[in-house]
């Protein structure tokens, strides 16, 4: 009768030694096999790669909440008092800054346009103005003006409605629906003088 003897090499490989742990064991399996049985520790260009990349997710979102839409409120003025409205986002009548409060005349610095036709109107309603306690910007010419009107610039409706109800007059006009006013000819609002001239300061 033949006998089947299995390969010592074999039988060994199969069963791990009383004295040698599985890790072990499992570990020289994989060798034998071709497959290396530790990975080694990545390398440096990988690690700083990811360090990289979390730090410019991280620097992105940073970004992503300091930047995003402003928004400014504006309340009508109220029909009693003294002027003015609460504004979150107003200028005071500059390009130079904004203040947030109530809005009132005197915070406001008004540029002075003659669309009288006649000379010297803006500097002389500018005199008075600067007599009577408001801030005079500059002064300068429009035409084809009907009557004395306030207008402004984008981001400056508050200020206007202040010093139109100082002045008595009607609601300012918006610079891009005037007449006979260029928009640079103003750094923010601009009382436009007509043929009935400045009201009483």
């Amino acid at each position: 009768m033949a006998r089947v003897e299995t390969p010592r090499s074999t039988a060994a490989s199969e069963n791990p030694p009383a004295d040698e742990h599985l890790d072990e064991w499992f570990t020289r399996r994989l060798e034998s096999q071709g497959i290396p049985s530790r990975l080694g520790a990545p390398p440096l260009s990988r690690i700083a790669a990811v360090i990289g990349l979390a730090l410019a997710a991280l620097g992105l979102l940073w970004a992503l909440s300091s930047v995003g839409p402003k928004t400014t409120t504006v309340t009508p003025p109220a029909s009693t008092g003294t002027g003015g409205t609460t504004s979150t986002g107003g200028g005071d009548g500059n390009s130079n800054g904004h203040f947030v409060g109530k809005v009132t005349w005197r915070k406001v610095t008004v540029d002075v346009l003659n669309g009288t036709g006649s000379s010297g109107a803006a500097g002389a309603a500018a005199t008075t103005l600067s007599d009577a306690g408001w801030k005079v910007g500059t002064t300068g010419n429009a035409s084809g003006i009907a009557k004395t009107e306030v207008v402004y610039l984008a981001g400056f409706k508050a200020e206007a409605l202040a010093v139109a109800k100082k002045l008595g007059l009607v609601p300012p006009v918006k610079i891009g629906d005037a007449t006979g006013v260029v928009p640079s000819s103003t750094t923010g609002v601009a009382i436009v003088l007509g043929p009935d001239g400045l009201p009483p300061v």
